[in-house]
């Protein structure tokens, strides 16, 4: 269901770009990709891209969580709830990728600006933002499960993920690191297929219920 849905707003993308080619070729403008329009079209298509995704990734996770149950996802289920969570979780990436700016952005500038050329300082930059953004994307996990599995707003996603990692922390970086190896696999053609259909929802699932069973969280109740 996930992949059918993921192609189905990437296609959707896709048309409206197409739309926007026709237009320019029916008033006979030419194409620059530099120009404002153009860049205003993607930017706005990619972030509307990026907020039906991070639905369907909500609606993968209660997916998951309902599977551990023995419970039935239908796939209008699957796509309303998609669409319900989309706000919350579009949230919760943009509060990480604001931490992630914060914490990276200013060593990126110092190298681009400062320090481009100097002998291995590439690879000490590169090594610390990949380092950041592990661990970015560590904090937050929990706060998307929250609120995809759990059914959360965005505000107690943030302080369920917060208890579950002052309680479980050394248990989960374990498990978080081996989630990021096997994310990683699932771009290495024919190994995908294990990982994607089969290591990739067991980790996951995993994680949701390390955190269902330490903060004893009941779906749709936020306190």
């Amino acid at each position: 269901m996930y992949i059918i849905l993921l192609l189905a707003f990437f296609f959707a993308a896709m048309g409206i770009i197409l739309i926007y080619f026709l237009t320019l070729s029916v008033f006979d403008r030419t194409l620059d990709m530099e120009s404002l329009p153009t860049l205003a079209i993607f930017g706005v298509i990619g972030l509307v891209f990026i907020f039906f995704t991070n639905g369907l990734n909500a609606a993968l996770a209660r997916a998951y969580r309902s599977a551990v149950w023995d419970e039935k996802t239908s796939l209008t289920k699957f796509y309303s709830y998609a669409l319900e969570k989309s706000v919350e979780t579009f949230g919760i990436m943009l509060v990480r990728d604001l931490f992630w700016l914060l914490l990276s952005g200013p060593a990126i500038a110092l190298y681009y600006y400062f320090m481009e050329g100097v002998e291995f300082m590439d690879l000490l930059v590169w090594t610390y933002v990949l380092f950041v953004t592990f661990v970015v994307h560590m904090l937050f996990t929990p706060a998307f499960i929250s609120a995809g599995a759990f059914n959360m707003s965005t505000y107690n996603s943030m302080k369920h993920a917060f208890d579950f990692l002052r309680k479980r922390h050394i248990f989960f970086i374990g498990m978080f690191t081996l989630f990021a190896v096997v994310w990683a696999l699932n771009f290495i053609p024919f190994v995908q297929f294990v990982t994607v259909f089969f290591a990739y929802p067991l980790l996951y699932a995993a994680m949701i219920v390390m955190m269902e069973s330490t903060l004893k969280i009941e779906e749709g109740k936020d306190d």
